[in-house]
């Protein structure tokens, strides 16, 4: 059980907000390359962290990422025209580039006055198709050193879509071992037995471990196999990055960037080291039958009245998810199609914020009470989160991969040390 004053900290992720502070303190990623696919193309709004904001690749390519209104009147950018070198204001022909300078006013002859112009803007870089953003106020660390940053495209992908939930109860999921063996369950086996070997859906009651790392934890769920234990260890590392372990597919992993308290972006990854996808992990993506659901991309007005343009789910909590019964009773679960519409219709029918002090915690949750305790730790008194900034400098904490394996190692230590190296830990 959570109480109210913690859930306040961990939810809260606006300007000024402890949380708000430890999502400032790493490189988020903030749209896909493919969203401003070519210079001078339509610029998207978006929202982080509780700010609106617009994005935008002028002729010249560069990508500006600044507040959503001009500063004259504060009408909206989104309307304006992308230009050689910025983005013009199209009430006033006010053009601001992408450090938030105002460079011209059309309907003020005196150019001085320029100068003293200024609106919001934040650092962006581009890679691996997405575009990054760094919204604290100090110098940035560098990327994240995920181990698919540099994989051709072949062999990695990432995709993005809404969920109507704080961050938190995304971010809970990944770490939430126990569920995946009822939730996703299907004719007594998980949905695709190419990401869990059947010991997922033969031992139900995992044994739970936690080893802490430099930046987070590993979640480790062990079952019995046989006269073996089959082990999968997830890599959750804060704020609220995760490394999730596959039997045959390629390696997933997560992350929940907050729109605002109530909202938050769901990013996916996807990658294999050693060879292009398959086939059949195609067509798993193909039918939305995994990450990402099946969406459609345009505008969406929020809850909140902020406008933002992404990818919106099509099973979604306004037409219960297309849950069918007859598939509930007879073939899996949930009646619900994919994977992700399974997970959002649990985490967004908990509210929008949930009230953790009416939960009641079970040794399954112990991952997901670990994680809670970190990020409070963490945002605790400024010399913690320096502490945090100092572990992620140089962006090699996030390089380390998580692991599915059956193994006669029955002890966490024994686990650690044997497969330190596959799992990339320092």
């Amino acid at each position: 059980m959570l109480q109210m004053l913690d859930n306040e900290r961990l939810c809260r992720v606006g300007p000024g907000t402890p949380g708000g502070e430890l999502f400032r303190s790493v490189w988020l990623p903030a749209l896909l390359s493919s969203q401003l696919s070519e210079p001078g193309c339509s610029p998207v709004r978006l929202r982080l962290l509780g700010e609106d904001l617009v994005a935008y690749r002028d002729f010249s390519g560069t990508v500006g990422i600044v507040q959503s209104t001009c500063a004259h009147r504060l009408a909206p950018l989104y309307y304006g025209r992308v230009e050689e070198k910025g983005i013009r204001c199209a009430y006033h022909g006010w053009l601001y580039d992408e450090t938030g300078q105002c460079l011209e006013m059309m309907n003020e002859p005196n150019k001085a006055i320029c100068v003293k112009v200024k609106i919001k803007a934040y650092k962006s870089i581009e890679k691996a198709d997405i575009i990054w953003i760094y919204m604290g106020s100090d110098d940035p660390p560098a990327l994240p050193k995920f181990p698919w940053m540099d994989l051709p495209t072949t062999r990695r992908n990432a995709s993005v879509w809404l969920q109507e939930s704080n961050w938190l109860q995304g971010a809970e999921g990944e770490i939430d071992s126990s569920h995946v063996s009822i939730l996703h369950s299907n004719q007594n086996t998980t949905t695709t037995s190419a990401v869990h070997r059947e010991w997922s859906g033969i031992d139900k009651t995992p044994k739970l471990f936690i080893h802490e790392t430099p930046v987070g934890f590993l979640s480790i769920a062990r079952r019995n196999a046989n006269d073996k234990f089959y082990w999968r260890v997830t890599q959750w590392m804060l704020p609220m990055f995760s490394s999730v372990p596959s039997y045959q597919f390629p390696i997933g992993g997560r992350a929940y960037v907050p729109i605002d308290d109530e909202n938050v972006y769901n990013w996916d990854f996807n990658y294999d080291i050693d060879r292009d996808f398959s086939k059949e992990f195609q067509e798993l993506v193909d039918n939305w039958l995994g990450f990402p659901p099946e969406s459609t991309y345009r505008s969406y007005r929020l809850n909140t009245g902020s406008v933002i343009d992404t990818w919106i789910p099509v099973r979604r909590f306004d037409n219960d998810y297309l849950i069918d019964r007859r598939m509930q009773r007879e073939v899996n679960m949930s009646g619900l199609h994919g994977l992700n519409d399974q997970d959002r219709c649990m985490q967004e029918g908990m509210s929008r914020i949930v009230n953790r002090s009416l939960e009641f915690p079970v040794a399954a949750d112990r991952s997901i009470m670990t994680a809670r305790r970190r990020i409070l730790d963490t945002i605790a008194s400024p010399d913690s989160l320096a502490a945090f900034r100092d572990a992620v400098r140089d962006g090699s904490a996030f390089g380390v991969r998580p692991l599915d394996v059956v193994s006669e190692v029955d002890g966490v230590p024994s686990l650690v040390e044997h497969f330190k190296e596959e799992m990339r830990l320092n």
